[in-house]
């Protein structure tokens, strides 16, 4: 892919993020990049290309992989999410998915359906290698917890669904409360001390 496009792939996405998808327009994209609109319809057909292309890279290209082994052993893959998730509540725009649902519908089906697949591939990948590591209990249904996890992740935790309200949602106290109660149903007392001292360590952080 030419280098300014994928420039402005990744840096629409930014925008998608801050703004809501709806409110920006191709005569904003071509304004963030100093080009023409014409420049800007030479890489993209129209809004919907730029939206589709934007989404198929993220897909393919996701900010945070909960199985990459960079970030430690499972448990402290939470607190590397928890990081993500705080660097991303700094700008997000809760109204995305809604956009697409409204507008976008197809988009908003393809998207779905990857979150839905990706929550339940690294959750049961997840549970298989802190039952590994004496983390999490041995008897455990991967599959099982990976499906209550996708109903958690897409469905509780959606403000379309008014089970938590837009304040709650981007609070990081919500989040730590969600892993908190998950992670003492699945981990060993090996992993629950070792859960609890992470967390300890990650709030006296958060209060300096």
């Amino acid at each position: 892919m030419e280098e300014k496009k994928l420039h402005i792939i990744k840096n629409v996405g930014k925008m998608y993020l801050r703004f809501g998808i709806r409110s920006v327009t191709m005569d904003d994209v071509a304004s963030e990049f100093g080009i023409s609109k014409k420049t800007l319809y030479q890489y993209f057909n129209d809004k919907a290309d730029l939206i589709s292309q934007v989404l198929d890279y993220y897909l393919e290209n996701p900010l945070f992989d909960l199985n990459d082994r960079k970030y430690g052993n499972p448990i402290d893959r939470f607190f590397a999410l928890r990081s993500h998730i705080i660097s991303i509540l700094k700008y997000f725009n809760n109204n995305i998915e809604f956009d697409l649902k409204k507008h976008y519908p197809q988009l908003y089906k393809k998207v779905h359906k990857a979150k839905r697949e990706r929550i339940f591939t690294s959750t049961v990948t997840n549970i298989q290698e802190g039952i590994e590591e004496g983390l999490y209990r041995t008897d455990l249904d991967a599959e099982l917890i990976a499906k209550l996890q996708v109903g958690r992740m897409l469905y509780t935790l959606n403000t379309e669904y008014e089970i938590f309200t837009d304040s709650e949602m981007v609070s990081i106290d919500l989040f730590d409360k969600v892993t908190e109660y998950h992670i003492y149903a699945i981990c060993t007392e090996k992993g629950i001390e070792y859960y609890k001292e992470q967390l300890n360590k990650v709030q006296n952080e958060d209060k300096n």
